[in-house]
């Protein structure tokens, strides 16, 4: 079957769990910053025991899973003393086929011209690829950007993206997958800058409708999943309807089901593929969508 793994991001709805309990900075004390890690690290695997009861087996971890895991305020070596609950958690996804991928947010930007943000934005991804090695996962679990604003000159700022990613070593480099956005960069974009990078591509159907850029999107799809090697295993899409009544590119509470085969359907014919949904129902809408449609048929 064309559709091998589908999940969600983050939070569970449905067993009221969440890999994003955080702080801000000033409260970022080492003992709070243990107890929000402890308690994350277990909803994680709490998340993880859920979703396998649903045969869900892709899943985004929030990025303040380690909160502040990239800032200088949390000097804890949380590999170390969190090591057992690192391992525990990867131990399970791996036995039971679960793929795993961290998304970090908006201020992590590779193509800035301000070196000062490029280097917290490397900084962040290095934490986020940590997390994932400490786990004990591969390389087709993967961490996914945007490729950042444009700064008045896209081509240039495209150019300091491919510069920058051309520059980090090859153990974080194989993590990162780009992604198509609903303002600034289309698949074709992204296509470009994966060309220069060799990044896999996730496309997004909802960025795509905001932001289609060039291109016939059968032929978009054919060469977004090709850029998929071996080592980042199947290619990943994500999902999403638009909200009704808020601006183009809002995610919807639920997935419009005939919206939902209709891209499962198109993206089935050129490979294997794994599936986020990316509606503001996490699980909930992912229950939803399953039943109205039988996976087994998709």
């Amino acid at each position: 079957m064309p559709l091998r793994r589908i999940g969600y991001p983050c939070v569970s709805l449905l067993i009221n769990r969440t890999t994003n309990h955080e702080t801000i900075l000033r409260t970022g004390a080492p003992e709070k910053l243990r107890g929000l890690i402890a308690q994350n690290l277990a909803d994680l695997r709490a998340i993880l025991e859920h979703n396998l009861a649903h045969d869900w087996r892709l899943f985004r971890i929030g990025s303040s899973v380690i909160p502040f895991g990239s800032h200088p305020v949390n000097t804890i070596k949380w590999w170390q003393e969190f090591k057992d609950e690192l391992r525990s958690a990867g131990k399970f996804a791996r036995a039971n086929d679960m793929r795993l991928s961290l998304h970090p947010g908006q201020y992590t930007v590779l193509n800035s011209p301000d070196a000062a943000i490029v280097s917290r934005a490397i900084a962040e991804l290095t934490y986020s690829a940590r997390f994932l090695d400490e786990l004990g996962m591969d390389s087709s679990n993967k961490i996914v950007i945007h490729l950042g604003g444009t700064y008045g000159d896209k081509p240039a700022a495209m150019r300091r993206f491919c510069e920058t990613v051309n520059t980090l070593p090859d153990d974080l480099r194989h993590r990162i997958v780009i992604e198509n956005d609903e303002r600034s960069y289309s698949p074709a974009d992204a296509l470009a800058v994966s060309k220069q990078t060799n990044l896999p591509v996730v496309f997004d159907n909802l960025h795509y409708t905001a932001n289609p850029g060039e291109g016939q999107l059968e032929d978009l799809l054919k060469q977004i999943f090709a850029t998929w090697k071996k080592r980042d295993g199947h290619p990943k899409v994500h999902f999403s309807s638009q909200a009704q009544g808020r601006k183009l590119g809002s995610h919807a509470d639920q997935a419009e089901p005939a919206e939902f085969k209709k891209w499962v359907k198109r993206w089935g014919a050129f490979d294997e593929f794994d599936l986020m949904l990316e509606a503001k129902h996490k699980d909930k809408a992912l229950l939803q969508i399953i039943p109205s449609t039988k996976k087994e048929n998709l």
